[in-house]
Formats: C-alpha cells, sequence, structure tokens
C-alpha cells in the first residue's frame, strides 16, 4: 500500500512552498498545468487532460513548480510592474550609482585618505589616527542636524529618527544607523578639505563617497569595537542577482555598510573592500 503521508513528504520542497511560496512563478506554472490539461484532453481524452491536469496542479502545490528554472524564467520575462503587484520589488537596499569603484578609488588616494598597499586599499597613518581621536573623545551618541546638513550641503533639514531626515522638505535621507552617520560626520570635514569641488557634489555623490570610506574601517565610531565586512550573492526568486556588501561592530551590532550591487558589477567592489564572495542563495529546482 502507497504511504501518501510519506509520498507528500517526499514530494514537498519547503523552501519553495508555504510562506516561502513565490505567487508570480506560482501562477505561471499554473497556466502551463492548465495548457498541459488542455492539450491532453483534445489529444487524447477529456478524461486524460483531467488527471495530466490534477497531477500538475499536485507538483506545483507540494514542490512549488512544476518547471525547473521557474525563477529564472519569471525574474527574465516577466516585467517589473507585474513583479511589484506580487510584492516582488527591488531589495530596499542602498545602491551605489553614482561613483564606480575606479572613481572612488582615486578619489580616496588623491585625497590621501587611503592608500594603496600591494593591491589593497587601507586609510592612511593620518586618517587612523583621526578616527581614533574621534573614539576617544566623547562625542554625542545623537548628531546634531546642523552636522547633518553640513555633510548634504542643505539649509533646510528636518530629522525624522535618529538617522534619518528630509532635506528641503521632499527628499529623504536616511543612514544605516547612528554609527554610520557619525561615521560620515567625521569622514565629511576630511573631504571637504581636501577634494576641490565637493561643494558642487550632489548629495548622493557626496554619501557615494562617503560610504567608500566606511567600507575602510575597521573599528566602530562609537564603541570602538571590531567592523566585520562580508558579501553574499542573493539569488532572490523573480529578483535579478544582486550582491550584498554588509560592514557591522562585532560587539554593538551597528551596521556601517549595508549596500547592494548588481551582480555583474560587483567584483570591483568586493575587490576594493578586500572580500571573497559566499553565495547563500537557495538553488532553484
Amino acid at each position: 500500500m502507497i504511504d501518501l503521508r510519506d509520498l507528500r513528504t517526499r514530494l514537498e520542497q519547503p523552501a519553495y512552498v508555504g510562506e516561502n511560496r513565490c505567487w508570480p512563478c506560482t501562477a505561471v506554472n499554473i497556466v502551463i498545468a492548465v495548457a498541459a490539461g488542455i492539450a491532453a484532453g483534445i489529444a487524447v481524452a477529456p478524461s486524460v487532460g483531467a488527471l495530466v491536469l490534477a497531477g500538475c496542479l499536485a507538483v506545483v502545490r507540494y514542490r512549488g513548480y512544476l518547471l525547473p528554472g521557474t525563477p529564472t524564467l519569471t525574474r527574465r520575462y516577466l516585467p517589473d510592474r507585474v513583479l511589484a503587484l506580487f510584492g516582488k520589488t527591488p531589495s530596499p537596499q542602498a545602491t551605489i550609482e553614482t561613483v564606480s569603484p575606479a572613481e572612488l578609488t582615486d578619489v580616496l588616494l588623491a585625497a590621501e585618505i587611503a592608500t594603496d598597499r600591494a593591491g589593497d586599499l587601507r586609510p592612511t597613518a593620518a586618517v587612523r589616527e583621526r578616527w581614533a581621536d574621534d573614539r576617544s573623545s566623547d562625542g554625542p551618541a545623537e548628531p546634531s542636524a546642523a552636522a547633518v546638513a553640513a555633510i548634504l550641503g542643505a539649509d533646510d533639514l528636518e530629522r525624522i529618527d535618529d538617522a534619518a531626515f528630509v532635506v528641503d522638505g521632499r527628499k529623504r535621507v536616511c543612514w544605516e544607523s547612528t554609527a554610520t552617520l557619525r561615521a560620515d560626520i567625521a569622514a565629511a570635514p576630511l573631504l571637504r578639505a581636501r577634494l576641490e569641488g565637493w561643494d558642487d557634489l550632489a548629495i548622493d555623490e557626496r554619501r557615494d563617497l562617503l560610504r567608500g570610506v566606511r567600507l575602510l574601517r575597521d573599528r566602530c565610531p562609537i564603541c570602538g569595537g571590531a567592523v566585520t565586512t562580508a558579501a553574499d550573492r542573493h539569488d532572490h526568486c523573480c529578483r535579478r542577482p544582486r550582491v550584498a556588501i554588509r560592514a557591522v561592530c562585532e560587539d554593538c551590532d551597528r551596521p556601517l555598510v549595508e549596500l547592494a550591487v548588481a551582480e555583474s558589477a560587483a567584483d570591483p567592489w568586493l575587490e576594493m573592500a578586500d572580500l571573497a564572495l559566499a553565495d547563500e542563495s537557495p538553488s532553484e529546482p
């Protein structure tokens, strides 16, 4: 006798059903199942078509997908507006768009913020000393709005949260944490003093440069704990592959960098941060 419960257990893939089910992929597979059932019903007999449809729907129910590689198909061919209907919007992580790794490296070297040691970008001794002085001082845990306005070059700044502001009544600007914001406040004067044209840069360009400086940090600007930086490849269902780079303090768990870049453009950023890519994404059925 066939043990239906054991058969269901063997068929079921928890990674792709239940809370993990991707509804765009499910919808595509149901359409395929109906088409297969109709085709079988016309070519052979209606009863056969019904059996084919039932079998296909059972596979979708317990395995998540009828066709292997469905996430790749839906990600590639379904338009973003359709994916958005199912909540498959792009990752909210910050993305670097205005400054390339090569440009950022050139800027940091020219401004003597960083030095190239055998191909590895490292902060200069003067910058390390400046950061150490900042950590030893009793600076405010919550940076002032005036200091933030100086970073952004903003005249009108409204505080929303500890690390979130509205610039000129329309543009929302957020940092990953108060540690991130404090690191940028410490780095901004260095860039302003050493980079010609800093005041002419747009907000996004300034933040990209400051984020690059944060990638050089090995200590938290608030508690002084060691900072660990890692990169992971994320191949979410129905989303184009991204590489996420994250730097976090080991002691207070405050993030200093959280950004995502397209997989095709990740190598220069990984090289700059001296990282190896770890792939933690589930394989497709």
